[in-house]
């Protein structure tokens, strides 16, 4: 007897390319983990920066983790202690925050009047989380993941 591996047959039908951006999370303080999954579309400008720039956040001092809690504490910890910029701050919070206004007037232009810039940023809220039904949600990075016109699932980088 042996063993036969199947090999993996490609669809005939052609999708659109897109990526998989996956949230990974720790429950509570070790209480398990779970993740939110956000699909972005494949001409999606914004990604190498968000996913970077999210993937580089440390937990800020008197912290020993990062729970995205109330829309403008977060980010404001991460602009105190300099882990991003002025413009990463209004970037990051038009991104991860639907309807986020930054305060004292602020300029928010990343979301202009173009609607396609507005539907990029928009792809991403949906997997920030603070907390569940039970517990809140400590931030553990970002996976990336790109799904070709066959549907097959591939890892990334960025260099």
């Amino acid at each position: 007897m042996a063993i036969i591996i199947k090999e993996k047959k490609k669809r005939k039908k052609k999708t659109d390319p897109y990526y998989e951006l996956v949230f990974n999370y720790m429950i509570g303080d070790a209480n398990g983990d779970t993740a939110e999954e956000v699909i972005l579309s494949a001409d999606n400008p914004y990604i190498e920066r968000f996913v970077t720039l999210l993937n580089r956040l440390k937990p800020t001092s008197g912290t020993w983790g990062i729970v995205f809690g109330s829309r403008n504490s977060t980010l404001e910890q991460f602009l105190h202690e300099k882990q991003i910029t002025a413009d990463e701050y209004l970037f990051l919070g038009q991104t991860m925050f639907d309807g986020w206004g930054p305060k004292n007037g602020d300029s928010l232009q990343y979301l202009s009047e173009d609607s396609k810039a507005y539907e990029w940023m928009g792809q991403f809220f949906e997997g920030i989380r603070g907390e569940t039904e039970y517990s809140f949600l400590v931030f553990q990075g970002c996976d990336l993941y790109y799904y070709d016109e066959y549907g097959q699932k591939h890892e990334t980088e960025f260099k």
